[in-house]
């Protein structure tokens, strides 16, 4: 199976794991990244300009989760939450055989949601 990603890449990256310091916000689903949590950092060179992305554990979760069981995830930071949403659809219509699959990928967009709600954000669409 040949893999077409639509989104352009970056020229260079550099990711690390973070313990924060201070409260950040994750760059998927908008939630409080509160000190003392672990959260991914990611910072790269795009056209020209340097952009840092912090995801946090929940998002990294789900998104290893869909890489691990979707042979061609293609996301992009900032619209992760979006991608794999399409991409489970997008198997859901392709094999019968997914109800694992989207459970598993279920639960982690559910606490992702609960998450928010509890922290006292807007809940996820």
């Amino acid at each position: 199976m040949e893999c077409y990603c639509d989104y352009e890449r970056a020229e260079l990256s550099a990711i690390e794991m973070r313990k924060a310091r201070k409260r950040h916000h994750c760059d998927e689903c908008g939630r409080t990244i509160w000190q003392g949590e672990q959260y991914e950092y990611t910072r790269s060179l795009l056209g020209g300009a340097w952009l840092t992305n912090r995801t946090c554990w929940q998002c990294l979760e789900l998104r290893e989760w869909v890489k691990a069981h979707i042979p061609c995830f293609c996301w992009a930071h900032g619209y992760m939450l979006e991608d794999a949403r399409n991409a489970l659809e997008s198997l859901r219509h392709e094999t019968s055989d997914t109800a694992g699959v989207l459970f598993g990928a279920g639960r982690r967009l559910v606490a992702i949601r609960r998450e928010r709600q509890r922290k006292g954000r807007a809940p996820l669409r």
